[in-house]
């Protein structure tokens, strides 16, 4: 993702939140990483990609968590911060399930604090047949 783009979509998440239309989930009492995942309006990315699965594991550590169009939109780590190791599986109408690649101006893994919480994003092509994934480290954090 390009950068005007990106400080484009995280001011858009970030207004989001203080206005309310849109909030995280509630954070347990001990602090560990936090993660959102987030389907574009671009694209009519939630018509187009109807069907995800987002895999977050800690890495070189034994936790993982998975969220998905049919679960959570979030999850929260025990008490781990670091770099965590994303992959994205989606299908929709026109494309068959796939492993998503990052788009190119973004990283194929995510950091976040135990006090912040990062998103992933999904966005599919304009023709509906592919989609790639996004990242953004430490979109919130908190104290």
């Amino acid at each position: 993702m390009k950068p005007m783009v990106r400080i484009f979509v995280l001011a858009a998440l970030v207004l989001a939140l203080v206005a309310g239309a849109w909030s995280l989930p509630a954070v347990a009492a001990a602090p560990g990483a936090k993660f959102v995942a987030y389907v574009s309006p671009q694209n009519q990315t939630a018509q187009r990609v109807t069907k995800w699965e987002i895999h977050i594991q800690a890495r070189g550590g034994s936790w993982q968590g998975t969220m998905s169009s049919g679960g959570s939109m979030s999850l929260q780590t025990p008490k781990l911060s670091g770099i965590f190791n994303v992959r994205v599986i989606a299908s929709g109408p026109n494309m068959p399930e796939k492993q998503l690649s990052p788009k190119p101006d973004s990283r194929a893994d995510i950091g976040c604090n135990n006090n912040c919480t990062g998103i992933i994003g999904i966005i599919a092509s304009p023709d509906g047949k592919d989609a790639h994934y996004w990242t953004v480290w430490d979109a919130v954090c908190t104290r």
